[in-house]
């Protein structure tokens, strides 16, 4: 069995030598109709040892969007699996992950469900196996279905385990008697249940109320085999701590049939083989005549605070040193959803040294779960995907995984990017703030930086995910929303998701989540330009190497300490509050990062004024509010400062260490290392404020104050626009883009230490064209619009005839008198005059409209105007004159070139809509509740149309 590798390596070596220009801000597809002929096209074409550019033409498979294919209930045939793979490969779709999933509910028309590794489960994969490979298409699979791993066959202690607990306050002196019952209900984890569960109550133990000095806990006996618990209790008040153990108390979320149940235990080696052998032994032998998966996933790691195995004891001090048990009544909790932990309990109040004990435990007791679950599930499934041949791709983080350190044995690592929608109260409408609300998760830079000290070439991303905008998201959403995961690392993406639903089943078919990524999108038609625009983007970005020269490390120690890891990618407290903030407002401001970890700055080597790991160096170390590091940590920051490197600290310096054993030594190391190269080299150690409000203003500042030199000098940073650098063999290439939706931006740009003629490469042509070589480069940055920019020494030669500029400062024309038709998706049609074109949503009679929007008017005496401009569009806008197309916009700025005088002449403007107004105010449609409670969605032209 084969396995399909993305790894085009003699690509990253050689480069472009010829080109052609296009007009500045003008679309390719209205330029060329007015400017060039097909002699020219000649131009274009790449040298055969240009392999970068060749691919950035044309790129691979590997490198177009890839969709995760819900099979929703498994209610499968041959026919549609095949339709559906012409559907996504003549939208541009390089790849799928095949991944079962419960129905979503909706009519099922009659349709049966097949069981997960089932004889006609099986057959269905090999079609799909087979269809794809005929298409050219890549194919992933999930291993079981649904998140966590789990199946209905899992018994006993292969089952996830969790050890939580309930308390009580009590007064003495006397008997008090419970009801274990009671007591095991109490301490229930507000999960996603099993409901086969077993829970046991494991110890009751006795502490005080409250306590300075550490004290251990008395442990009481009782009767395991009696229904009633009796507890002797001593004079004064107490807090009795009665630990439950939970044994299959989680469900795998949206388990197809076969693969439901309750969810495997992630720290039993041996339960993690058996699971993962039963799908190999079923499936694979059956493939291995067709060429197979690329990558075996693994879904989101949401284990719901699962912290227990059978020997867990036993490995905490083969780990760590001591025994855990006298301190678990002290760092346990009661359960809530997530893994999160409930509060109001009636717990022992701490302070002082026994403050400072317990928490050190609680840090043991985290990374102790951590290092299990690594050695035993993450290690075992990759091993497994390997020795099968195929690439293991994962998820790695949550609670019980190191957010950078766990993406480093993957094979192909994935984060997570989301679309977040809002209703604004006043207004009723929805909306998406992606300048304030990036869509990239805080884990991407982890996972990103993770790829690239690994040296792995694949930062993979479960992209455009979405449960409040699904019906209402448009295709310029789409690309801000990826434009924003590839600036924070991403150059792989599996978008959320294509539904698997026939065509007969009613409007809009089967949805189990995502955006609304199908033909049934009256946009659908249009996705094939976004995909060809992000095939070209992650193409670039795959075969060349991103560039950091600064490495950010959290205060994880810190955090894990006090508080315990957070549930990752939507961790339930930020320490500090802006710390998933300063990697974008070092963008901002023209630098870039890398997140580190202290094992990687241990392991790393220091020389010449940088921090050296594999294939990355870093001139700049920034500690981002950071009090407890390992004495190790400290040492190899000695080195990095006494070989010349710059270390910044934020608001707080390291001052003591992690963990229990041997504090007091480890604590005087730390902080006499710090203060010894504070004294000896005064001049590269800073520190700095913590921002407040305008954090790349903040970074701005630190720019200034530490003597950081931005690789891209920008005249006036701000909180819209970011970039990232890559580099290939002398090539420089930049990636800036523009989250507003409404701001356009004209920025000068400067870029100090780069060499060569720059170049404007464009991900929607393939094209490029010649830059001015000022010291300044101007660079005009529309809403949701972004720029690659190229240096290479190879000069390009531009286009014969140029596009016309765009007079800024002409008096428009506002055409007024028009004829709309609404053409809707449902069939119907409706014709009516109206003055101008308007938002459909903001009228009660066309605001449930979803379709194709057309706007008809005549032009007399406009032979002076050339340039159409829409003004503010919500959707996909087409442009016809008397009939001919002359262009379409499905992002940004909807400005057309026009053909000549067009006095006389009919202007046809259509406007391609979202669905999730018409779904909204269906409340009987089976995918309502999608929708159902949000605001409604603006739809057509607000304008201004304008004539230039």
């Amino acid at each position: 069995m084969s396995k399909q590798d993305i790894s085009f390596s003699a690509s990253r070596r050689k480069f472009l030598k010829s080109g052609m220009v296009l007009a500045a801000g003008i679309p390719a597809m209205n330029l060329f109709p007015l400017t060039a002929s097909l002699t020219n096209r000649s131009q274009i074409a790449a040298d055969d040892a240009d392999s970068l550019y060749k691919l950035f033409q044309d790129p691979p498979g590997t490198a177009k969007p890839f969709v995760r294919w819900w099979w929703n209930g498994d209610k499968l045939s041959a026919k549609e699996i095949l339709r559906e793979l012409d559907v996504m490969k003549d939208a541009g779709i390089g790849g799928v992950e095949i991944n079962p999933i419960a129905f979503p509910g909706g009519p099922d028309m009659g349709i049966p469900s097949m069981q997960w590794l089932s004889p006609e489960w099986i057959e269905m994969v090999k079609t799909a196996l087979k269809g794809a490979e005929e298409r050219g298409i890549i194919c992933d699979i999930i291993v079981g279905s649904g998140w966590p791993f789990g199946a209905e066959i899992l018994e006993g202690d292969d089952r996830s385990q969790l050890l939580t607990l309930t308390s009580k306050k009590v007064s003495g002196q006397g008997k008090i008697s419970l009801k274990l019952q009671d007591i095991l209900n109490d301490a229930k984890p507000h999960v996603n249940a099993y409901k086969g569960a077993d829970n046991d109550l494991y110890a009751i133990a006795l502490a005080p109320v409250s306590m300075e000095k550490f004290t251990e806990p008395k442990w009481l006996p009782f009767d395991k085999a009696s229904d009633t618990i009796e507890i002797d209790v001593p004079s004064g008040e107490h807090i009795v701590y009665f630990l439950v153990k939970c044994t299959g108390f989680q469900a795998v979320i949206n388990g197809a049939p076969g693969a439901a149940g309750p969810v495997l235990n992630h720290y039993n080696k041996e339960a993690t083989e058996k699971f993962l052998n039963r799908m190999s032994d079923a499936l694979f032998p059956q493939i291995k005549e067709l060429k197979g998966f690329r990558a075996m996933f693994c879904d989101s790691m949401e284990l719901e605070g699962a912290n227990w195995c059978p020997d867990y004891l036993e490995e905490f001090k083969r780990r760590k040193g001591y025994d855990i048990k006298p301190y678990l009544p002290y760092i346990l909790f009661k359960v809530g959803g997530m893994g999160s932990k409930v509060e109001g309990s009636e717990i022992t109040q701490v302070k002082g040294e026994a403050k400072e004990i317990i928490d050190r435990v609680r840090y043991d007791f985290y990374t102790t779960c951590m290092a299990i679950i690594t050695d035993r599930f993450l290690m075992t499934y990759t091993k497994w995907c390997n020795k099968h041949g195929f690439k293991s791709r994962m998820q790695p983080y949550g609670n019980e995984f190191h957010p950078l350190e766990a993406s480093l044995p993957i094979d192909i690592p994935e984060c997570e990017t989301w679309i977040w929608g809002h209703t604004d109260k006043k207004s009723g409408h929805t909306a998406i703030d992606f300048v304030n609300n990036n869509s990239a998760t805080n884990v991407n830079k982890f996972v990103a930086s993770a790829v690239h000290l690994s040296g792995k070439k694949i930062c993979s991303c479960e992209e455009i995910t979405n449960t409040t905008l699904v019906f209402n998201t448009s295709l310029e959403q789409v690309k801000i929303c990826g434009d924003q995961s590839n600036l924070s690392g991403v150059n792989h993406s599996i978008l959320h998701g294509f539904n698997y639903t026939p065509p007969e089943v009613p409007f809009p078919g089967w949805i189990r989540y995502g955006t609304f990524f199908n033909e049934r999108n009256p946009w659908w038609k249009y996705f094939k330009q976004w995909a060809a625009y992000k095939a070209r983007l992650s193409v670039l970005l795959q075969e060349t190497e991103a560039f950091a020269d600064i490495a950010v490390l959290h205060p994880l120690a810190d955090m894990w300490t006090i508080h315990g890891p957070q549930r990752d990618p939507f961790p339930g407290l930020r320490y500090p509050p802006y710390q998933y903030n300063v990697w974008e407002a070092i963008h901002k401001n023209g630098n870039a990062c890398d997140y580190t970890c202290e094992s990687i700055i241990q392991k790393s080597t220091a020389k010449n004024g940088y921090l050296k790991y594999g294939n990355r160096q870093y001139n700049t170390l920034l500690f981002i509010e950071v009090e407890t590091i390992q004495p190790a940590t400290a040492k190899a920051l000695a080195k990095f400062v006494s070989a010349g490197g710059k270390l910044i600290f934020v608001a707080k310096e390291p001052h003591k260490s992690p963990g229990l054993v041997n504090r007091k030594k480890n604590d005087k190391a730390v902080a006499k290392i710090v203060t010894a190269m504070k004294k000896v080299y005064p001049q590269r150690i800073f520190t700095v404020d913590a921002p407040k409000d305008d954090i790349v203003k903040w970074f701005a500042d630190v720019q200034k104050q530490c003597d950081i030199k931005p690789y891209m000098k920008i005249d006036n940073p701000n909180k819209c626009v970011s970039q990232i650098r890559h580099r290939a063999e002398g090539k420089d290439i930049f990636f800036i883009s523009n989250a507003s939706q409404d701001e356009r931006f004209s920025l000068n740009l400067s870029f100090p230490d780069t060499k060569g003629n720059p170049q404007e490469w464009n991900p929607e042509t393939g094209l490029r064209k010649p830059l001015p070589a000022e010291a300044a480069l101007p660079v005009d940055l529309p809403p949701a619009t972004s720029k690659i920019i190229v240096f290479d020494e190879a000069p390009v030669r531009p286009l014969i005839g140029l596009a016309r500029k765009f007079p800024e400062n002409e008096k428009p024309l506002v055409p007024q008198g028009w004829t709309m038709q609404l053409e809707h998706l449902d069939g119907t049609t409706q014709s009516r005059k109206i003055d101008l074109p308007f938002d459909l949503s903001k009228d009660e009679s066309t605001q449930s409209f979803a379709g194709t929007v057309i706007y008809e008017k005549k032009l007399e005496n406009v032979a002076d105007y050339h340039w159409l401009d829409l003004g503010k569009v919500y959707g996909v806008s087409e442009v016809y004159v008397d009939g001919m197309e002359i262009g379409n916009h499905w992002y940004g700025r909807h400005l057309y070139a026009l053909p000549g005088d067009i006095s006389g002449k009919t202007l046809q403007i259509k406007i391609i809509t979202t669905v999730g107004n018409y779904i909204k105010s269906s409340p009987k449609n089976h995918a309502n509740h999608w929708v159902r409670g949000g605001g409604w969605t603006h739809v057509g032209i607000e304008g201004p149309v304008k004539l230039i």
